[in-house]
């Protein structure tokens, strides 16, 4: 098997700046890949923050990329939207910025139709209080409000 040779600082940076020109990355991603590529904390750092001056990096931009995906495709909830951005490193504030960007009416229409498709996979001899106690549980687990939650059941 064939060894391979160090990346340096510089090819670690183009590959970066590559891979951040086709889709959005944060600080951390970044740091942690770079580690594992060889660069001390330091290095990483500087090439991070050559990375953000150039406008490869935005934190704002990924941090409201990452609550529509999560939002919409995943049907994640605002709570555990915040929770993975948190574990990102992105800042409180950044991350309070991108989720109130969630328009109310389609994030509890997007609920209503997680329910819906949820509740079709209820047995249908369960108990009225038991298939709501189980959608409002499942709900809850994909990080929606409790107080959104129950209105909508």
């Amino acid at each position: 098997m064939k060894k391979q040779h160090p990346l340096s600082p510089e090819e670690i940076y183009s590959r970066a700046a590559a891979r951040c020109a086709a889709r959005e990355y944060c600080r951390s991603e970044w740091l942690e890949r770079m580690m594992r590529a060889g660069l001390t904390a330091e290095e990483a750092e500087k090439q991070i923050d050559r990375l953000e001056d150039e406008g490869f990096i935005d934190e704002k931009r990924y941090a409201r990329a990452f609550v529509h995906d999560k939002t919409c495709y995943d049907r994640w909830g605002r709570l555990k939207t915040r929770q993975a951005l948190r574990m990102k490193g992105i800042p409180t504030t950044v991350a309070d910025e991108a989720l109130a960007g969630i328009d109310g009416k389609d994030y509890a229409e997007g609920l209503r139709r997680l329910l819906q498709t949820k509740e079709k996979s209820l047995p249908e001899d369960l108990p009225e209080h038991e298939r709501r106690a189980r959608l409002a549980r499942y709900a809850a687990g994909r990080g929606f409000e409790a107080e959104l939650i129950f209105d909508i059941i």
